[in-house]
């Protein structure tokens, strides 16, 4: 769809959780992968077969890329979008290392630092990056589970701390903390009887990561899907309150052209093809258009696959000729 900035809607903020994009981390067996299946209308990504043990979890076990690339596919059509509102992945350190993977195959070679001048690592940035955004684009919500990494650092001579932060490789952290309106810190916390509690931390201090885009979203939370969900809509009901912002209950998700390449040039030529029946003067435009959308000269048919974006510009710069 062509931008107009003309007809801009104000944001708003969606009071649901299943509308946002979430990492959580934390030790093994603490309940991650439990916390996903609480999410109404969950679909698992199982990188690894963390739902043993849970029952009614709609999962997909994700055994090669291609098969992401599958369910990607499937979550475009309308069917899947009313039976799904929120995708989980299951776990991202080893979504990322499937990526690597794919790429290595792809340029075959044996490891992603063999293809020169670092580009396999920027492949499968890109990668990674597109497919994570397609998912959030197609509008639904976004868990990312994460394995914790801990580290020791010394205070001086006599004294250290732990540092707990998810285990992500720095690569796919970057992607993901861009990406992500909370990353969570699961630790679990004893009473004086020995009774374990847990809480998801959405804050940092010195010994563990964190963070959220919620200026009242409490630090410390309940461990729990319905806990945090109950805690984040009152922070964003105090940023109505407090902002003047427009709360919501669910998002528009957002449109995407899915034309595909064959169909945009078959477009463009039933344009040429009515512009210049209505006048002949008209294929001096179309070329002045070209010129003006991919920076020089070129026919039509000189268009690659690669330039489709380009090219879905261009037909629509026709349209307006039309």
């Amino acid at each position: 769809m062509a931008i107009d900035i003309l007809n801009i809607e104000p944001t708003t903020i969606n009071r649901d959780l299943k509308g946002k994009y979430i990492c959580i981390y934390g030790p093994a067996k603490v309940g991650k992968t439990t916390f996903a299946s609480r999410a109404p209308k969950n679909l698992l990504l199982a990188f690894e077969k963390g739902y043993n043990g849970l029952a009614g979890v709609k999962a997909v076990d994700i055994n090669k890329w291609s098969d992401l690339k599958l369910v990607l596919k499937q979550l475009e059509r309308k069917e899947a979008q009313e039976m799904y509102d929120t995708v989980t992945i299951d776990t991202v350190g080893l979504m990322w290392q499937m990526c690597e993977d794919y790429i290595c195959v792809a340029n075959g070679v044996q490891s992603i630092s063999d293809i020169a001048w670092g580009k396999g690592y920027a492949l499968c940035k890109k990668e990674f990056d597109s497919t994570l955004r397609k998912i959030t684009k197609l509008g639904y919500g976004l868990i990312i589970i994460a394995h914790v990494e801990k580290r020791v650092e010394k205070i001086d001579d006599d004294n250290s701390i732990e540092i707990f932060s998810p285990n992500i490789p720095k690569r796919a952290y970057d992607i993901v903390n861009q990406l992500v309106d909370i990353i969570g810190f699961i630790n679990v916390e004893y009473d004086k009887e020995g009774i374990g509690h847990r809480y998801l931390y959405t804050r940092s201090n010195p010994t563990f990561l964190a963070g959220s885009r919620f200026p009242h979203l409490p630090q410390k939370i309940p461990f729990g899907y319905t806990e945090l969900s109950e805690a984040l809509s009152k922070a964003i009901e105090q940023s109505g309150i407090e902002d003047g912002a427009t709360i919501v209950d669910k998002d528009k998700p957002e449109e995407i052209d899915e034309r595909t390449f064959n169909e945009v040039r078959k477009e463009a030529e039933e344009i040429w093809t009515s512009l210049i029946k209505k006048s002949p003067d008209n294929a001096k435009k179309i070329m002045e258009l070209v010129e003006e959308v991919f920076g020089h000269q070129m026919k039509l048919s000189e268009i690659t696959e690669s330039q489709v974006d380009l090219f879905k510009l261009l037909v629509d710069e026709m349209k307006a000729l039309v």
